[in-house]
């Protein structure tokens, strides 16, 4: 052996030892050894001692650091004592290991350790009273026969641990040395010793003998030693098949309840207290006014009798009153018990006068306070929720509180429906439990199974004071994956299994779709260049459908419209949001589902993270999310086939996607659908009150997306079809593959090298303020968009895609720095883990546009430079590119007073102005006038302009006004209200009377009139003068009177001209007949 491991040796040896050696000497310490899981545990004591193991635990219960913390509850195995005594009791020394080969795993993916407490004993004196135990017990005499005691009530000492002991009771302190009859020393059958009681200080082997009925039918080996004033036995447990018990003493006690004068023994017993008819009964009462617990007995109701009444809590008496014999009622008022605890009461009573009581007589216990079950639960990241119940035994006056504590990374990993219950007086019982629903929290991290305790607790203001002890639910968490996808440049895609491919096909694709839920996303994609790029992305999930679009208008002149397309109320839990730039939007679902949008003049890149739910449960051209790459390409036929069948298998028809039409189903799917949260308000519930929201905790870095747009989707909306207008990518393409690249080789037409290209993409990579710490992330390729960078120059000879290297780079640091809960190296002040923060502070909005530097993930842009991303030029002003929806616009068919401006260096800025001019062709010439005009911030390349009185005059009465029916208006924009743009046009028309082509040039309709200025159809009447028409065959620029225009006259104008007609012609012929009649009667009279 050589000298080094001499040393070794000997200092293992002492680390052994030395703990040994300051025990022993100094009065028989309890040693206490640990060692941690993979370890091994040395005991020893010295030559001459043996180890006696009192304590063994083999788990995590406190809190040494063996690696993790203690789980909640601490966890054990179970036999952990039983293994260590088998291997170490007896012996001077013995080594464990710490493992679970040899305890078993109480607890997975714990950091565990094996605990021992141990004595090192000699040969000691059992006549020491630290190596014996006493036993105090009269109804062991052999003068007690225990005939017609209930087989419960005898004594029996199978279960008697070997040892020392000494009996210390009033009847007596030996064995009887004869014959113990059957059914004596409180038991059926009693152990007498048959021996004789050694000389002093002398011990001696004796035998036990059981009498079953032959005085020693059966025996047992005891030894006994005279410590000169006293006994001492050594005793063995008794054989299990029968009620038996060791003799003590031969003095015959008094029966219960009574005593005598010399100490309780025959002769001379006589009764000494009053005796109850059974044991208390405990009950509890509460109504609006008072709670309260009643302990009733029944005894002798004489006067002579007090009665002792005493309140326990936990068995620990907490009140004590007395009462005269004829009461026999007791009452406790609530507020004098302690929640959670055991209520009991106990009465015993004595003679008045005497000091002599019986052994109280105590009630059944009464639980008073919350129960809570079952006290462990297991939910799933993607699966439902899961219930404990809760109800209280009695009445409270406040809140019961539900508290979840933090979980691994400070922040809740559960959900509660409800964070507060109440049990008042019509809602307490077992009756009345009242349910908790319990949801896992996706947080899509890779942070592992997780573990969370519920406690259930009273506020502060209750009636009844807490013990201490809290009754609650130990929650696991079973965390499930998640992944993003990935669409970017001309386009290269990445799908959630990390497989790489590029496609380079025109039109609308699904690009993921999930085959468990109604959620799905489609891409459109239009021509770029030489190549293609995603132009838009329209999101589905439940009754939502929302669109982010700017393939409706010529390559490089068009701008992202965000659109919500569905017409019902949003899904509780869907949110659109921006970037301050205006670059970036973000469609947030209630599923925790997010799509994000990267804007370019050229295009946009796209990315699609999916919640655990949809794991193995996708298609699309995102890929098949299973952990398996190779089984990406699937097709829509469920084929595996190569990246250009499978993609072109996920083209969707023209007209059929979600950017042209709503799903047949997107009415009935339901918003239940849309989210396994059914849509309910869940809250974490903390110490400091509930935390009600978003169900899922998406991590992020700085939150560049600030700015909630939803409320502004929902109204523009409702303000008509110009908003909802839907554009299409041209079908022309066929199946067979886009003919890019047939003829790209190096170098490029302009002259770009394979080396050149290279060299700049990874300059791209490394200008990137993030390009260090992301260099620290292992599973991070830091090069990882060279080769599309390079690709992407090859085919387009266009350095557009040069920075998407160092954006592709970024995108996937920020998704590993996120979801690698190993990498949190910070805490907030609410002590919730924070994602690193050498990554966070390095990435800027769009790197700062190469125009700033990034500080702490804000950008400080270069003198001249503004906006989040340091993108706008402040010494120019904004460049008009187009308008969107073309340059006119049709007052009869579409909202003209909002006119959208696509152009470049917008600035999200108060100071954002539109200076918005009318030209109308007068006969004084032409007219300019200033129209007031509000501008609003749409995205990085547009800015919409609403103008705030009429452009046109097409209602009104030609007589007295004239009206405006074509105006040409002019629209520039400024960033501060000074530097103006250039400026675009628009022409405005009523089509009654106008037609006007896409350059703004119009001209009158020949079949529609002009009258002072007021556009009318064919047959338009005067607004005020019926008999005038518009009749452009005879003057297309003044009334035409209407021929018979009697007869043209309305109804009711006839209807009186024949009323008044027949009135007159009824009344002529009444009077001709009143005439006539008056006329005969005087012929009458005068022939009379």
């Amino acid at each position: 052996m050589s000298s080094g491991q001499g040393a070794v040796k000997v200092i293992v040896l002492l680390a052994v030892i030395m703990p040994v050696l300051s025990g022993p000497w100094a009065g028989r310490t309890i040693h206490n050894h640990q060692a941690c899981e993979s370890m091994t545990l040395h005991l020893g004591c010295l030559p001459g001692e043996a180890l006696d193991i009192s304590f063994a635990n083999y788990g995590h219960i406190g809190t040494k650091d063996c690696g993790s913390p203690m789980p909640p509850g601490g966890c054990r195995a179970p036999d952990s004592l039983a293994i260590v005594r088998g291997m170490c009791q007896g012996k001077q020394r013995c080594s464990v290991p710490a493992a679970n080969t040899v305890f078993g795993d109480p607890c997975q993916n714990v950091g565990k350790y094996l605990e021992v407490n141990y004595e090192c004993k000699g040969s000691e004196d059992p006549c020491e009273p630290k190596e014996h135990d006493s036993i105090d017990d009269i109804w062991r005499s052999a003068g007690h026969n225990s005939t017609g005691r209930a087989e419960a009530e005898l004594l029996d000492d199978q279960g008697l641990a070997e040892g020392w002991y000494r009996f210390v009771s009033e009847a007596g302190g030996e064995m009887p040395t004869a014959c113990v009859p059957v059914n004596s020393c409180g038991t059926r059958f009693p152990v007498w010793m048959d021996g004789t009681v050694p000389t002093v200080n002398q011990t001696q082997d004796v035998t036990g003998c059981i009498n079953q009925g032959g005085c020693c039918d059966s025996t047992v080996n005891l030894k006994v030693k005279n410590c000169s004033t006293f006994l001492v036995y050594k005793l063995s447990p008794l054989p299990a098949a029968h009620p038996s018990a060791y003799c003590a003493g031969d003095r015959a006690p008094c029966p219960e309840g009574q005593g005598s004068p010399n100490g309780g023994f025959y002769p001379a017993c006589t009764d000494m207290f009053p005796k109850l008819r059974g044991a208390p009964t405990l009950n509890y009462q509460a109504d609006q006014t008072e709670s309260y617990f009643l302990c009733d007995f029944d005894g002798p109701d004489w006067s002579n009798i007090t009665w002792v009444v005493e309140w326990l809590l936990d068995d620990t008496v907490i009140l004590t009153e007395q009462m005269p014999g004829w009461v026999q009622t007791a009452y406790l008022d609530q507020a004098d018990i302690l929640l959670n605890t055991e209520v009991s009461c106990q009465v015993h009573g004595h003679f008045v006068g005497s000091n002599i009581t019986t052994v109280p007589d105590k009630s059944d216990p009464f639980y008073a306070g919350i129960v809570v079950g079952p006290q462990d639960l297991t939910v799933h990241e993607d699966g439902g929720p899961a219930n404990f119940t809760v109800h209280s035994t009695i009445a409270l006056n406040c809140d019961v509180m539900i508290v979840n504590n933090n979980g691994y990374l400070g922040r809740p990993d559960v959900l509660l429906d409800q964070c507060s219950l109440s049990f008042g007086t019509g809602s307490w019982g077992i009756d009345n439990p009242q349910t908790v629903t319990v949801w896992a929290i996706r947080d899509f991290q890779t942070d592992g199974d997780q573990y969370v305790q519920i406690d259930v607790i009273p506020s502060a203001d209750c009636d009844v004071t807490p013990s201490g002890n809290t009754h609650g639910v130990l929650v696991t968490t079973i965390d499930q994956d998640t992944s993003e996808a990935h669409a970017s440049g001309d386009p290269h895609y990445i799908t959630f299994d990390r497989r790489r491919y590029d496609w380079y096909g025109v039109g609308d694709f699904v690009l993921h779709r999930s085959k468990g839920r109604p959620f799905e996303v489609h891409s459109r994609v239009w021509r770029c260049w030489a190549v293609s790029c995603n132009c838009g992305v329209a999101v589905r999930e439940g009754d939502d459908v929302i669109t982010i679009d700017m393939c409706d208008g010529p390559f490089g002149q068009t701008a992202p419209a965000v659109r919500l397309k569905s017409q019902k109320e949003p899904a509780k839990g869907m949110r659109v949001t921006r970037s301050r730039s205006g670059r970036n939007f973000k469609v947030s679902l209630p599923s925790g589902a997010e799509v994000r949008t990267d804007a370019y003049n050229w295009g946009m890149n796209l990315h699609v993270k999916v919640p655990s739910d949809d794991f193995g449960k996708t298609e699309g051209l995102f890929g098949t999310f299973d952990h398996d790459s190779s089984n990406d390409f699937r097709a829509s036929d469920e084929t595996i086939s190569d990246s250009n069948a499978f993609s072109w298998s996920w083209r969707i028809p023209a007209g059929q996607s979600l950017f042209d039409s709503l799903p047949d189903n997107a009415d009935t799917a339901g918003q239940a659908m849309t989210s396994r949260y059914d849509g309910s308000v869940l809250c974490a519930c903390t110490t400091n009150g509930p935390n009600c929201g978003d169900p899922n905790t998406v991590p992020t870095f700085r939150n560049d997306f600030d700015i909630d747009i939803t409320d502004t989707l929902v109204q523009r909306r409702a303000r008509g079809p110009r908003y909802l207008r839907s554009t299409r990518v041209t079908d022309k393409s066929t199946r067979a593959p886009f003919p890019v690249g047939a003829n790209a080789t190096w170098p490029t037409p302009s002259g770009i090298t394979l080396e050149n290209a290279t060299v700049m993409c990874k300059e791209a990579a490394m200008t990137s303020p993030a390009f260090a710490a992301c260099a620290m992330l292992s599973n991070v390729d830091v090069f990882s968009g060279v080769e599309d960078c390079v690709e992407d120059i090859k085919l387009t000879d266009n350095l557009a895609f040069l920075q998407q290297a160092a954006m592709l780079m970024e995108e996937l640091c920020r998704e590993e720095a996120l979801k690698n809960v190993t990498l949190y190296d910070q805490k907030d002040e609410n002590s919730t883990a924070l994602p690193p923060s050498f990554v966070g502070s390095s990435l800027c909005p769009g790197r700062c546009s190469l125009r700033g530097q990034c500080v702490n993930a804000t950008c400080h842009c270069d003198t001249g430079y503004t906006s989040s991303d340091c993108s706008v030029d402040m010494t120019k002003p904004p460049a008009l590119v187009a308008v969107r929806h073309g340059h006119t616009c049709d007052v009869r068919s579409g909202v003209c007073d909002v006119i959208g401006v696509v152009g470049d260096g917008f600035l999200d800025s108060r100071s954002l102005r539109c200076h918005v001019e009318r030209h109308t062709d007068t006969a004084r010439g032409r007219q300019r006038s200033a129209l007031p005009a509000t501008a609003a911030f749409m995205s990085f390349r547009e800015v919409e302009c609403t103008v705030d009185q009429d452009v046109l005059i097409i209602d009104g009465n030609p007589d007295e006004n004239t009206g405006i029916p074509v105006s040409n208006v002019t629209v520039a924009i400024s960033n501060d209200g000074r530097l103006n743009s250039d400026m675009l046009q628009v022409t405005i028309y009523d089509s009654y009377c106008q037609e006007c082509d896409e350059t703004g040039v119009c001209r009158p309709k020949v079949n529609a009139c002009e009258i002072k200025g007021f556009c009318y159809p064919v047959n338009g009447s005067h607004p005020a003068d019926n008999s005038r028409y518009c009749n452009p065959s005879i003057n297309r620029s003044d009334w035409t009177h209407r021929p018979d225009t009697e007869e043209q006259q309305p109804k009711y104008i006839v209807g009186i001209a024949v009323g008044t007609a027949v009135g007159t012609v009824v009344l002529v012929l009444a009077v001709a007949f009143i005439l006539k009649i008056k006329k005969q009667k005087s012929v009458s009279l005068q022939a009379s």
